[in-house]
Parts: C-alpha cells; structure tokens; sequence
C-alpha cells in the first residue's frame, strides 16, 4: 500500500497542539466585572481595557442619568458625571479623549461633550437634535448620523472638527437604534429602526457618501458595535425581528463584503452600549435590558485569537497529539450547516435550471409559467435579470457557471424540444441539438465538456448524452430510468452523480454515478422522492433538497462518496425548485407552487477527526 508521501509528495505533521481559527470565527465572549449600576440605553467608547460607561436610564420611569463608569480591564469604577443627564446617546473615541453628543433627556438634545480621562467640557451643539443615534471616529473627527427626532426618523449625518460639526451627505436609509463605528471617512451603520419597522440593511460611509451593502443576518436594533472601519465590525445583542419582540445573544462579523455569524454572548440582552472606534477583535458589552425585563449590570468581553497563535487554514490535515488524524474544512461542516432566507427573484416560477459553483454566484434558466426564456443572475444577495433564452423553456437540462453555461432540451409549452443553447456571460447562442427532444432532465459538467441524463418523453428516459463542447455523442445508459431527480457534477462530463427521481410507477431513492463509461448504482437516499433538487461537486460530495412524496418535503441529504447522511430541513419544503452551487454552499430557488422565494445552504469550515479504514 503507498504511503501518504508517496501519494501526496509530503509527509502528515504531528502537532502536540491543534491550530485554532483566526480572526472573529475563533473569537469568544467571556465574564468581565459587573458595572456599579445596572442600566440600560447607556453608550461606550473607548477600548476593552480601557473603556467606558456614560448616560442611560432605570426604572421606575426610565430615568435617565449623568453616570460615568471607567473600565481598566477587570473593574468598573464610578468616574466624573457629564453636565446633564441623557441617555441613547452617540459616542466615540478613545477613553482620555472621548466624544458624546445628542440623546434623549425629554426632549431630546444637541448637546456634545468632550472628554479627557477625568473631566467633562461644552463642544459644539449638533446641527440637527436627536437620540438613538450612531458615532464614529475621534474627538477631533468624529461623525454622527441617523437618529429620531420624535416622531420622524433622520439619515442626517454630520461630521465634528473638535469644535463644531458640519452636515454632510445622508444616509440612504432614515432610522434610529441602529449600530455603527469606524471613523469620520470609514465608517459603517448596521439594524435599527424606522418605518415600517426594524431593519436588516447596512450602510457604508467612505467620507464623502453612504452606499448600501450586505444585510446583517438578524432584523434588530438597540444593539452594541464597534469596529475600526468600514470593512471590520461587530455587533452584537439587540432587540427586533418582526414583529419586534426579541432580544437577542447573536453575534455578528463584517469583513467589508458580508456579514457571518460568530460565538453568541452568554445571555440575550439589548442596549445602545458598544465601543465605536474600538478594533472589531476586542468590543465590549455591559449593562442591558434582558428577556425577563430586568436592567442588568453584566459585562461581557470579546476577543479574538492572537497574532502569534498557530491558525486553521481550509484543507489542514494532521495528526492531533501523535494519535487522532484531523482535518479542517467546509464539508467536516455540512451536519451543522442550516438554511437561511435569501434575495427574491424576480419573478415567481417554478422548473427552473441552475448553474453556478456557489451559492454566491448563481444562475437560473428558463422557467415555467411565463415567462420561459427567463435568465436570472444571483450575487448572494440579489437577483439581477440578463438576455432571455432565444427559445423559452421551462424542465431543462443545465450545467456549467455564471459566465460559460449550456441549457438543452425542456418544454416550450407542449411537447418537448431538442434545442440547445450557450450561455457566454451576457446573451445566448444557439448550439448543436441534442440527438433525443425531452424535459424533466438535469445536466452536470461544465460548458465544454457536459453531461445531461434521463428525462421524459417516455416519463422515465434512461438516456444519457455527453457535450464536448461542439457535439452531442449518445453513451452508456442509466441502469433504472428516471426523470425530476437531483444532479451532481462540476468538473467534466466523467463525473456526475443523480439520485431520486420518478421511474414512471413510482418515486425512488436510487442513487447512480458515473464515471465517464459507465453508471453504478450505489446507496440510495434516505428519503425516496421526485421533484427535488441538488447539486455539488460530483461523486465525492453532493447535496440532494426538497421534493415531493405525497406531499411537499423540505429534506436535505449530504453525500460523502460512499453515503447519504440527513442534515437541517430546508426552511420551506418545496418542489420543482431550481438548485445551484455544492454541498458546502449551496442554493435553491423558486418551486411549485409557484414562488419567488430562495434559500441558501452555507457550511462553516469545521476541525473534525477523520476515520481511516
């Protein structure tokens, strides 16, 4: 038997001690010292051992009050009150040079205080009064924005040059409770509130405009952040979701393009308090409005892994202590991985066909009801509609990515059809024919060199075709005829994988790969169904989703190589959907009946043991 090194060219490392994630995937929270006083709607700047408390309020009557706590790391200790008591707050700064401005002390207030460590002195007043506002920067270049002016909602924002703010552009969206950090030029705002309710949006800010970028995952507001631009953020905690009743431990990461959720505080809670200008690696959290109502007094820390620690990178395998072999990867992390709710397409439909490597770069094509020739682009957060099919079908076979697609066969409306046709990125172009007219078929493969597999017209076509990217060539046949079943395959047309389906009499859990001469059955699904939807990288990994039994299933099924194992429902059970990515990222998208609704399937990289056998 070769060895390792024979085979890979390197030899496995012994490590004593296992590598951890870097950056927010392997942060924590954990217990800091109590505040003095429990309080909720209080603001913080500063840094996690330097920090601090300012403004809030208590029952009875939500009070609001001039406290001033300092942190040192371990302790809170009671420092100088600011002039006039406030809470909701803006804030920034570091701890000996800090900035607070606007809030709410009935009515609200313009008024901006600066701090030096130990006393409070009179800045500039704002230019627009308001509380539940967001702060960024430094106290000689600080930025507010966003707000309530009771009743309206504000996008005002306005920059500070030590000793008066000026207004600048506002942002895209008018709210208040929202969260935010960064600096005067660099700077994001995240959640909140406004009409017709919380938000999920976010908001950056280059210094000159607002520009919106990806959602956070959870609607909320009244929530903690900080970060130190606008491309690195925490926030955490909060209070929303429809219809606004929740509080929340949730924590989330912003690396400048998406938003991922990270380790959950100890406890649910909600309050304004975050350090905004603060690095993202090292936020904190005290005070609060828990679930039970109560205003607390807990302080909760956040940090990241060291520079000097030794980091998990995708596709680490090792021996863990001389004795457990290890690996580090999305698909160690497809058990675990859930459903989440999507962008909606553009139009409702179902028995679409997908293309695309991921479930942030996707295609849908063709559709079915009007109309058919419908071509969708999706970017992980919206669909963007391009050039229609020149023939518009609905039940096709389709395979390849987002900018080299290929689309054969399917529906026009009655009968089926043997056109094909070339997608290259932004129009489509007639190719050779299939040799045999059908629908209700899949494809795997890439634009060059593909596959498309069984179908109907005779309701269960055993059939399979191979595309080398001028020509369709009949081989080898499925070993049980099937159509509406689930695909995989993203390399050529020698690797491709399908599963499920109806045989003509009957649904089935058959699974069949090929391997470039010949089909092989191999372990059947755990969930006989037809209608449903997969994909993935071929036969070594692959997702099946969805379908119908006698009913609608939700059902997802992960695929090693050798087995089918069940992992978390789809959030909507659905058929005749569109699927696209693989297994550790995947997408569907539309369903009968009809819908424009997407779900994405996203796998975290995960350390776990291997079993060798």
């Amino acid at each position: 038997m070769a060895t390792y090194k024979e085979i890979k060219g390197v030899t496995l490392q012994t490590l004593s001690e296992d590598p951890v994630l870097a950056g927010a995937a392997g942060g924590s929270w954990s217990s800091g010292g109590d505040l003095n006083n429990g309080i909720v709607g209080n603001c913080g700047f500063g840094t996690y051992t330097a920090g601090v408390s300012a403004g809030g309020a208590t029952p009875p009557g939500f009070t609001t009050h001039a406290r001033v706590e300092e942190y040192n790391g371990s302790a809170w200790s009671n420092a100088t009150a600011f002039p006039t008591a406030a809470d909701s707050i803006g804030s920034c700064g570091p701890q000996t040079a800090g900035l607070i401005f606007g809030g709410q002390r009935a009515p609200n207030t313009n008024a901006t205080y600066e701090y030096d460590g130990t006393n409070w002195t009179d800045g500039g007043n704002l230019n627009t009064t308001r509380r539940d506002l967001i702060g960024a920067g430094t106290q000689t270049a600080g930025l507010a924005a966003l707000g309530a002016i009771d009743p309206p909602f504000t996008a005002e924002a306005e920059q500070y040059n030590g000793s008066s703010w000026t207004t600048v552009a506002e942002a895209n969206t008018a709210r208040r409770s929202a969260a935010g950090g960064g600096t005067s030029t660099s700077a994001l705002a995240y959640g909140g509130y406004g009409s017709p309710g919380y938000f999920a949006s976010t908001e950056s800010w280059n210094g000159s405009a607002w520009t919106e970028v990806g959602d956070i995952s959870t609607i909320k507001g009244i929530m903690g952040g900080g970060g130190e631009s606008n491309t690195s953020q925490l926030l955490y905690g909060g209070y929303g979701g429809p219809p606004g009743s929740t509080r929340y431990a949730t924590t989330e990461a912003w690396n400048g393009t998406s938003w991922t959720e990270v380790a959950d505080l100890s406890a649910a809670r909600s309050t304004k308090h975050g350090l905004p200008s603060a690095a993202a690696a090292n936020q904190l959290y005290a005070g609060g409005h828990t679930p039970a109502g109560n205003f607390g007094s807990a302080t909760e820390e956040w940090a990241e892994q060291p520079a000097t620690a030794s980091f998990l990178t995708e596709g680490d395998i090792f021996l863990s202590k001389g004795t457990t072999l290890k690996g580090f990867g999305k698909a160690a992390g497809i058990p675990a991985a859930t459903w989440a709710t999507g962008g909606d397409m553009n139009v409702s439909s179902h028995a679409r066909g997908g293309a695309g490597h991921s479930n942030t770069a996707a295609l849908a094509i063709g559709a079915d009801p009007s109309p058919k020739g419908q071509t969708e682009l999706y970017n992980g957060t919206t669909w963007t509609e391009l050039n229609d099919l020149n023939v518009g079908r609905r039940y096709m076979a389709t395979f390849g990515t987002t900018t080299a697609a290929i689309g054969a066969g399917g529906s026009p409306g009655s009968g089926y059809s043997a056109k094909a046709e070339s997608w290259g990125g932004t129009s489509w172009t007639e190719i050779s024919d299939i040799n045999t007219p059908r629908g209700y078929f899949s494809g795997a493969g890439v634009q060059t060199s593909g596959i498309i597999i069984g179908g109907e017209p005779t309701s269960h076509d055993d059939k399979v075709e191979t595309w080398d990217g001028s020509s369709w060539t009949e081989v080898s046949e499925l070993n049980t005829g099937v159509r509406q079943f689930a695909r995989a395959g993203h390399t050529s047309s020698n690797n491709a994988l399908k599963a499920g389906g109806y045989t003509g009499t009957a649904h089935t859990a058959n699974t069949e790969i090929w391997d470039g001469t010949a089909w092989t059955e191999v372990n059947n699904l755990n969930t006989s169904r037809y209608a449903l939807s997969g994909d993935g990288d071929g036969t070594g990994q692959a997702l099946a989703f969805g379908g119908y039994t006698s009913t609608n299933v939700g059902n997802t099924e992960s695929w090693n190589g050798s087995s089918w194992t069940e992992v978390n429902d789809m959030g909507t059970a659905r058929n005749n959907s569109g699927g696209a990515g693989v297994s550790a990222s995947a997408l569907v998208f539309g369903a009968y009946p009809t819908t424009a609704a997407t779900e994405e399937f996203t796998a975290d990289n995960t350390l776990a043991d291997i079993t060798v056998s």
